[in-house]
């Protein structure tokens, strides 16, 4: 096939040729007409129009799919459910899926509950979830929420620790400890949320709604293996021992269920704020034999 000019009146004109071998002699068999550039030009204009849409939609999909595999892959809302209970008739969905869509949501665009419905239709997440927009209500992922009790949620935590560790075969004997709080939007005085208090945060400021949290996570990528939260205006020092006493339950609970109990004792690693010959004992008590702490960090200017 070959496109071959010819000049008409000082103008090219352009043909398509294909040429073959006839009884052993190369002939041409057959030609088409394409005309002038302009021509040309026409024909792919007018075949362009042809397949682009006249309308689309750009929907986020990647990261939501990834957080969503990894979700399904930990079977978070079947956990869930397995401690709540099954799901009422005149929702649309179990607390357990409201509560790993709250989880989804905050890994990929933290939003309030109240956007959560108007972010999911910017998603094509709805495609491989089945769930319509329409049932994401923001007083359902609440209503969820309370669905849980402090006993309940502490068991879900662990349950799904459980699984984290048995899926992704990870290292719970070299864990990091660390303390810290935050501002919220709650008001101090709310009585529904009492943990939010006023205090001082780390940030070296007064703030009217804070709250403490704890976390002890694996050395082997940082995964949290237990989350203690405590109101804002309780120092750290105040909560160490019992986050000690939390960690040394769940340890023993995690290497017994997933078949890690004969690996070398576990090492905690803490700030030097919570070095203290009580601290210390407390944790070789709790069988956490070896600790480790990095020293504070120098006075702030």
């Amino acid at each position: 096939m070959a496109l071959c000019k010819k000049m008409i009146s000082g103008k090219p004109y352009w043909r398509l040729r294909e040429t073959a071998r006839v009884d052993g002699k190369p002939k041409m068999v057959s030609e088409r007409y394409l005309g002038s550039a302009k021509d040309i030009e026409k024909l792919l204009d007018a075949k362009e129009a042809a397949v682009v849409p006249e309308k689309t939609r750009h929907l986020g999909f990647g990261d939501s799919a990834a957080a969503w595999s990894i979700l399904q892959r930990l079977e978070v809302a079947g956990i869930i459910d397995g401690v709540v209970g099954s799901r009422r008739s005149d929702v649309g969905a179990s607390a357990g899926i409201y509560l790993s869509l709250a989880a989804l949501n905050g890994v990929v665009a933290p939003t309030s509950k109240l956007g959560f419905a108007d972010w999911w239709k910017t998603t094509a997440t709805d495609r491989f979830t089945k769930i319509p927009a329409s049932v994401l209500d923001h007083r359902k992922f609440w209503e969820a929420t309370h669905a849980l009790s402090l006993d309940e949620l502490a068991e879900v935590e662990e349950r799904i620790t459980v699984a984290l560790v048995n899926e992704f075969n990870l290292d719970i004997f070299a864990l990091a400890l660390d303390m810290t709080n935050f501002a919220t939007y709650i008001d101090s005085a709310n009585a529904k949320a009492p943990i939010a208090q006023r205090g001082k945060a780390k940030q070296k400021r007064t703030v009217p709604s804070l709250v403490g949290l704890g976390l002890v996570i694996t050395r082997d990528g940082g995964i949290p293996l237990l989350a203690h939260t405590y109101p804002g205006n309780k120092p750290d020092v105040t909560q160490f021992p019992l986050m000690i006493d939390e960690l040394g339950a769940r340890h023993r609970k995690l290497a017994e269920t997933t078949g890690t109990g004969e690996e070398p004792e576990v090492t905690v690693v803490f700030d030097a704020w919570q070095n203290s010959a009580s601290n210390f004992t407390r944790v070789t008590e709790t069988e956490l034999a070896f600790v480790g702490s990095i020293p504070p960090p120098p006075p702030m200017p």
